[in-house]
């Protein structure tokens, strides 16, 4: 009986590093870093640094044409 348990034991923990090793393939560079974005958190002081260089921008004009044609 023991030793049955001790059996599944081994089999999930090789279930379970099977599962971890799982390797990924990406069609492109692209995928790939949307995946890492994703699945990687922003920390926030650079967030907030960031955020504070993207309001430092001035906003793009708008062309000539679109402020005739709306």
């Amino acid at each position: 009986m023991k030793q049955k348990l001790v059996q599944r034991q081994a089999q999930q923990q090789e279930a379970a590093e099977v599962q971890k090793t799982t390797a990924l393939e990406f069609e492109n560079a692209e995928e790939l870093l949307r995946h890492d974005a994703i699945h990687t958190p922003v920390p926030p002081e650079i967030g907030r640094r960031l955020q504070e260089s993207l309001d430092q921008i001035p906003p793009v004009a708008r062309s000539w044409w679109k402020r005739f044609m709306p």
